[in-house]
């Protein structure tokens, strides 16, 4: 069979010869990956989970401060 699909577009289904095929490449879970991410960068997590907590503060006084009482659910 001839291949008439251009190489240089973008939906091509172009894989190198030494690339390893998806099906047969290590899994990593999402959890392993956060894990490497925060070794790498323990700023920007920390960051992002202090930027977080502000912001859920800052929401639970919006909705649930009635008249300048707080009165969870």
């Amino acid at each position: 069979m001839v291949d008439n699909i251009s190489p240089n577009s973008q939906f091509h289904p172009y894989q190198p010869m030494n690339d390893t095929p998806a099906a047969e490449r290590p899994m990593k879970g999402k959890l392993e990956r956060f894990r490497q991410y925060a070794r790498a960068k323990p700023g920007v997590v920390l960051g992002g989970l202090a930027a977080l907590s502000i912001g859920a503060g800052l929401w639970w006084r919006r909705v649930f401060t009635v008249s300048g009482t707080s009165s969870p659910p």
